[in-house]
């Protein structure tokens, strides 16, 4: 404890102006007033509770939509009644231009909402039991848990009552609410399959098991571009509430208020070291937590289809909302397809689409038959089915981009070119580095950014690769950067030819990656990109693929020499050498050039010859030497 007391008071000897707000100003007096802003219009809202504290109840004003509110619905575990559900669509309707956006914590939010209405659509929510509260800011956020939580064949246990129980904890409670130097994020799941991204928050609670027995392995410190670690503590399913209330307490206590930018849990564990916090939360709760068990979650499977029969017989029936972007109309017609033909409950998930529960088999097609499933389909191409994107510029005053739009045309396009693709491929999009649409988990991820290109400026975004979420998941890697928005389709469909070349039947993206793409370095895999549409948009035929002669290479200078292996065979129609290997040619004559068997542009054939050069001094060794070459094509 000594050595987290000891850095706490170093690092909070000056704290950031968000702390220094909380001093003078306190989110029960925004709470009080908002009465009164909704009486006297929006001129009579204060900075302070405009910008900050009506964020502690999910109130967000949004310049992009001059004096309308965007408010951020608390939906535990994505779980929805038949009611809650007609009241949200009603509200939305009635309020909101019609408009929901599905979220990636499994939450909804209502868009273009005036202060005047605030206090009563509020009041409405309330009456069927769904808040706002603590949605944003420095507060406990929503908890995810497996959105087929207790009716999923592979959930093993149903943590619906120990979400609520740590629910109670903190919500509408004073001496939580905005008390925390951060946001906090909180998943829990008790099934074999990954469906909530739940290595991705800064307390996860995870299947385990342990001498036979199943409880939870805790994971702390996750975050946009950090997955969570292990705390080396496994508890039964009674112990994760208070677990977590102590380890909130020494959040909340010890937590760091110098820098917005590092003080999420996370870098309180760089700091400190995950044993000193986990000896600081045992004291703050007066008793110690066993050793962690065997992780579960590596089990691959529950993927979404048309339907997922459940452990009663009935069905869970799939929508895809492409982005999120739904209506209060579609909430409407969803609740009353649940009504009428299952449960009466909705399931929101983590890639901001929706199950229909509790469906019997006679019912599916007399629900499938319903209008909103024109629009709305109950299973899209590989392309829609696992498309997350963040707001964007339209809603957003962060974003960098427009975003769902962008992902949105980018699905169409590879729908078009790919219609029967099969597999799964999940593509994340944030408007910004702040990493709203998980980017850095998707099979391809994308961050929006501005640059300059030839002097102006540009919109695009930053391309990465390699995200998971099976197993203990992993960040992916940037693959390139400054992307044009108008470019994006074409990179992808690059990828995506050579994933539908080689995949296995069903593959997943993510195990076609495990399998393939690791294999080759990223700038590899790069150039593969950059070069194939290079040749496109000079209407040459040429063009490099993923094979034997780049595969398991132990250096880019080898990859480049496969790459021109192949180039040089596809213009010539001969090897340039009897051995596809560099180390095995120092003995054979030097490769004619290709002008001598076709027409073929001077400086592309320069470029090739580099690459598979006899002479290693004359030879490239990294792709970065090729791009600059390319560029004078």
């Amino acid at each position: 404890m000594e050595k987290l007391k000891k850095i706490s008071q170093e690092r909070n000897k000056r704290i950031n102006k968000i702390e220094l707000l909380k001093q003078d100003h306190s989110p029960q007096e925004a709470w009080e007033r908002l009465e009164y802003y909704a009486e006297k219009g929006f001129s009579s809202i204060p900075e302070h509770d405009l910008n900050y504290f009506f964020k502690c109840f999910g109130i967000f004003y949004r310049p992009a939509t001059p004096e309308r509110f965007m408010i951020r619905v608390r939906i535990p575990g994505g779980r929805l009644s038949y009611e809650q559900a007609l009241k949200i669509g009603q509200v939305a309707k009635q309020y909101g231009n019609d408009y929901i956006d599905l979220t990636t914590r499994m939450q909804i939010e209502l868009r273009y909402i005036r202060i005047e209405d605030i206090p009563h659509i509020l009041k409405e929510l309330e009456s069927v039991g769904i808040t706002t509260f603590q949605t944003g800011v420095d507060n406990f956020r929503n908890i995810v848990q497996d959105p087929l939580d207790g009716v999923a064949f592979d959930n093993v246990i149903q943590t619906w009552e120990i979400l609520l129980k740590m629910q109670e904890i903190f919500l509408k409670k004073e001496e939580w609410v905005c008390k925390l130097p951060r946001k906090f994020n909180i998943s829990i799941s008790g099934s074999f399959s990954n469906r909530c991204n739940v290595y991705g928050h800064d307390a996860c609670f995870v299947l385990a098991e342990k001498d036979g027995i199943f409880g939870f392995n805790v994971f702390l410190g996750g975050k946009v571009g950090a997955i969570a670690r292990p705390a080396d503590v496994f508890l039964m399913g009674d112990e994760v509430p208070p677990f977590f209330e102590s380890l909130g307490k020494v959040f909340k206590k010890y937590g760091f208020k110098d820098s917005r930018n590092k003080n999420r849990l996370k870098y309180l564990i760089d700091a400190v070291g995950m044993e000193e916090l986990i000896k600081a939360v045992e004291i703050e709760g007066g008793r110690g937590f066993e050793r962690a068990g065997i992780t579960q979650t590596p089990v691959i499977g529950g993927d979404k289809t048309e339907k997922v029969q459940l452990k009663d017989g009935t069905f869970a029936l799939h929508m895809v909302v492409p982005s999120g972007i739904f209506s209060g109309s579609a909430m409407i017609e969803a609740a009353e397809i649940s009504k009428e033909y299952g449960s009466g409950e909705l399931r929101l998930t983590v890639e901001q689409n929706l199950y229909i529960i509790g469906i019997p088999e006679e019912n599916l097609q007399k629900a499938l038959s319903q209008p909103i499933f024109k629009k709305y389909k109950n299973k899209d191409s590989i392309f829609f089915s696992d498309l997350i994107a963040c707001a964007g510029t339209e809603h957003c005053p962060f974003g960098v981009i427009s975003n769902k739009p962008d992902a949105i045309e980018t699905a169409r396009y590879l729908t078009e070119k790919f219609p029967d693709l099969d597999g799964k491929l999940r593509m994340y999009w944030s408007a910004c580095q702040k990493g709203c649409g998980i980017h850095g988990l998707g099979d391809i991820g994308f961050v929006g950014v501005k640059f300059r290109k030839d002097g102006q400026p540009v919109l695009g975004v930053d391309m990465h690769i390699g995200g998971t979420i099976t197993g203990e998941s992993e960040e992916g890697k940037l693959l390139i950067k400054n992307l044009p928005l108008e470019n994006i389709k074409y990179y992808v469909d690059e990828l995506i030819d050579e994933y539908s070349r080689l995949k296995k039947k069903k593959e997943t993206f993510e195990d076609f990656y495990r399998r393939v793409l690791k294999r080759l370095s990223k700038e590899s895999v790069r150039f593969l990109m950059v070069f194939n549409n290079l040749m496109k948009e000079k209407g040459l035929s040429y063009r490099v693929e993923i094979n034997d002669l780049v595969l398991g290479r132990y250096s880019e200078e080898e990859e480049i020499f496969g790459y021109g292996f192949q180039l040089y065979r596809q213009i010539t129609g001969k090897n340039p050498y009897t051995r596809p290997n560099i180390l095995e040619i120092y003995d054979q004559p030097q490769p004619e050039k290709p002008s001598n068997f076709s027409d073929i542009p001077k400086s592309l054939e320069n470029i090739i010859m580099k690459m598979i050069s006899k002479d290693p001094k004359k030879r490239y060794k990294v792709f970065t030497e090729i791009d600059q070459d390319l560029k004078n094509l």
